[in-house]
């Protein structure tokens, strides 16, 4: 059986006894290994394995207290030392004050957004007319918001901060305002840069196929 040679056995093995003095470990030295043998600890296979001297098993030090939680350090006067590991206990999250709670939201509008490529303009007394492009549709509500670029190709377009007025063959339509946020029932409001409208503000409605969105007179 393989010899080896222990000098430097304080500072790596912790004698299953627990109780091993100084006079024992310095008696160790130059002793034969009798045997190294893996162990576990509840079930779980440590790396080093343990050793056999004079019938009597010890496990090293350091695998030891890790594997049990402790912190090993050695110092060549005081020896070994073990020292439980302080766990700190998580932070607790931040309460958000008052002025930084958000208020009740009366539906999400990007929840209710659809990106539309085709636009079909379909009234009564018009011509049928088409646009093609990326436009945006929000159904939240009840109510179908369309992006101002949706309808700019069939309607008039007049900017006046902080209103905008869409005509329609000469016609005023409506005025719709353009920094308001979303409510329920609000006739327009701003999202992620683009003003969107109501539908019942210009008294259509829409129907959605695919990508495509045909407006229509709400009678």
């Amino acid at each position: 059986m393989k010899k080896f040679i222990i000098g430097g056995i304080a500072g790596f093995l912790l004698a299953t006894t627990l109780s091993a003095h100084a006079e024992e470990v310095t008696s160790l030295i130059g002793k034969t290994i009798q045997g190294a043998f893996p162990f576990q600890i509840e079930g779980k296979t440590i790396g080093t394995p343990a050793i056999v001297v004079d019938g009597t098993s010890y496990l090293p030090v350091r695998a030891y207290g890790e594997a049990t939680g402790y912190d090993v350090s050695f110092d060549a006067d005081l020896g070994i030392s073990l020292k439980k590991k302080v766990v700190q206990p998580p932070l607790p999250s931040p309460t958000p004050s008052p002025s930084s709670t958000p208020g009740p939201v009366e539906g999400d509008p990007k929840s209710g957004y659809k990106a539309i490529k085709s636009v079909v303009f379909s009234l009564d007394d018009e011509k049928t007319k088409k646009s093609t492009g990326d436009f945006g549709l929000i159904q939240v509500d009840g109510a179908q918001y369309v992006s101002l670029s949706t309808v700019s190709s069939f309607y008039t377009v007049s900017w006046g901060e902080p209103m905008v007025q869409l005509s329609l063959n000469g016609q005023l339509v409506t005025l719709v305002a353009t920094n308001s946020q979303y409510s329920k029932g609000t006739g327009a409001f701003t999202y992620d840069g683009t003003i969107y409208i109501n539908l019942t503000m210009l008294k259509l409605k829409g129907s959605v196929n695919g990508d495509t969105l045909v407006l229509m007179e709400d009678i």
